[in-house]
């Protein structure tokens, strides 16, 4: 019996670095509790009768767990379903945690779109939770989210110089990524060159607090039919892009453009010209 008490305490001893360092991980690996969700955001955002449910059965979020830049942090937002007549997504509503502003922006939509997913680039404060909250046409609302490790992203510099960035402000490009006959589904990349200062930024050289400035509103239509409707923040990355889809009806796409301090940007692309321009 001392024979046995003894192997297995020798044995206990032996296996039990193995298993501390196994629940180290465990603890190391956890997600953490999103406390400022649950302790402020939410009521902030949504009445307590808002019903959030789990959406991850009708949409799927994608980040990066560590990013490469906090200042450029790709996401791409996709969902199951088709936009139709009877069953749309109206609004997405997309939010960074910890974020000085946390609502990145309220994306609108309509069963123009043909398919309600997007991609955008963001930026990131500090380690978070990114969540993305649909509603529905009958007012149901779905969330989801995804942990991203990323710091300093909102206070993270210009990727070019100040003369540079103002020079091209406002510049716009349209690329069709996909594109088909009338009534096929098309998709496509908008981007605008805006600096979309944050006011937490500082000027290099001259070491000054850079003023807030950032697009705060996005249309884009084909014709009269609108396919996007954006209502955005400071922490959309530096030159906004956004990734969307819509139900070709053959007319112009035409793109208007507000930012913080009242200026208004607009262009028209004939599609034969979009075509031709993202063949060459």
């Amino acid at each position: 019996m001392k024979k046995t008490a003894g192997f297995l305490l020798i044995f206990f001893l032996l296996i039990t670095p193995v298993l501390l360092d196994a629940n180290d991980n465990l603890v190391q690996n956890k997600l953490p509790e999103p406390v400022k969700w649950n302790s402020e955001l939410r009521e902030l955002i949504y009445d307590d009768e808002d019903i959030l449910h789990d959406g991850s059965h009708i949409i799927e979020l994608t980040t990066p767990y560590r990013a490469a830049d906090a200042a450029i942090v790709p996401i791409s937002v996709k969902f199951k379903n088709k936009q139709n007549k009877d069953n749309f997504v109206k609004n997405i509503t997309l939010i960074v945690d910890e974020n000085p502003s946390p609502v990145v922006g309220k994306f609108h939509l309509s069963h123009n779109s043909g398919y309600a997913d997007f991609s955008t680039r963001i930026r990131i404060d500090k380690y978070t939770y990114v969540r993305v909250i649909a509603e529905m046409n009958n007012n149901e609302k779905y969330m989801v989210s995804e942990f991203v490790k990323a710091a300093g992203g909102c206070s993270a510099p210009s990727l070019a110089d100040m003369d540079t960035v103002m020079a091209r402000l406002g510049k716009m490009k349209m690329k069709l990524i996909k594109t088909g006959k009338i009534g096929a589904l098309n998709k496509a990349q908008f981007i605008i060159s805006h600096p979309n200062f944050s006011g937490l930024q500082f000027n290099q050289l001259t070491r000054t607090e850079i003023p807030a400035h950032f697009v705060d509103t996005v249309t884009i239509k084909q014709g009269e039919d609108v396919i996007l409707n954006i209502a955005s923040d400071i922490s959309l990355s530096e030159d906004p892009s956004f990734t969307f889809h819509y139900i070709n009806n053959g007319k112009p796409l035409k793109v208007i453009v507000s930012d913080s301090i009242g200026k208004i940007y607009k262009k028209e692309w004939p599609l034969e010209e979009i075509v031709t321009s993202f063949k060459n």
